[in-house]
């Protein structure tokens, strides 16, 4: 035998043991959790394969020297910068917008302190 051999021989051994110590470890509805899981991705290694055999068949090979040749080029025009009119005023108004208000301050009222 070869090392390949013995060392191959040697991973599925230790994998079973650790199988066998941590089924025997492991409460019933742990176990249940662990077989569910292994299932399901045992039952979606053939979706996922369909999927992918499903879209490479999809795809038409296509020259990429075609496809930028039939492209029409693209164009890009920046406006012309205009400048900003001042704002005018109303006859009447003082100005043509009216200042902020400024917000009164807020009170604060602590629940459960007498001293207030």
């Amino acid at each position: 035998m070869n090392a390949k051999k013995v060392l191959a021989i040697s991973a599925v051994a230790f994998s079973i043991a650790l199988g066998v110590v941590v089924g025997n470890r492991m409460s019933a509805e742990a176990m249940a959790v662990v077989i569910g899981v292994l299932c399901g991705v045992t039952a979606s290694i053939p979706m996922s394969a369909v999927i992918l055999a499903m879209m490479r068949r999809s795809r038409p090979a296509v020259d990429e020297r075609q496809t930028n040749a039939s492209r029409p080029p693209v164009l890009v025009v920046a406006p012309s910068p205009v400048p900003q009119a001042a704002p005018v005023a109303w006859p009447g108004y003082a100005a043509a917008y009216p200042a902020p208000a400024v917000p009164a301050p807020r009170e604060y009222h602590i629940i459960g302190d007498d001293a207030l």
